[in-house]
């Protein structure tokens, strides 16, 4: 799956878990923010994607500017930032002082079988 239609298979699985305005914003002006949208009851969404095969890992500079972007520019309720690898230490540690919340390759794979993502009840 190209990095661009992973964006557009996370922005489905938001819209069939409720979410409703979801957007998946043109790559040069996203600002660090790949999709945006709202949940069912009115939070605000926005989702950092990373498409990365292998033994990558999701780098703590990469979680930062997500958290950055989320919180001190859009001012979102909820933060998702989405992988199909796993989240470094650092990345760990700077979601959860953020309030950013990780979904990792186990994690997406539940969320695209069916399992809904609790962030978003």
């Amino acid at each position: 799956m190209t990095w661009r239609a992973f964006e557009h298979h996370v922005a489905d699985l938001l819209r069939r878990d409720g979410c409703v305005d979801v957007v998946v914003r043109q790559a040069r002006t996203d600002r660090g923010i790949d999709i945006t949208g709202r949940t069912a009851d009115g939070r605000t969404v926005a989702v950092q994607c990373k498409n990365r095969s292998g033994r990558w890992t999701v780098p703590g500079a990469d979680m930062q500017k997500f958290a950055g972007a989320a919180r001190a520019i859009d001012h979102v309720d909820v933060a998702l930032f989405v992988a199909t690898s796993n989240f470094s230490h650092e990345s760990e540690a700077i979601a959860k002082l953020s309030g950013v919340i990780t979904v990792n390759r186990e994690q997406l794979e539940a969320w695209s079988a069916g399992v809904l993502l609790k962030a978003l009840r």
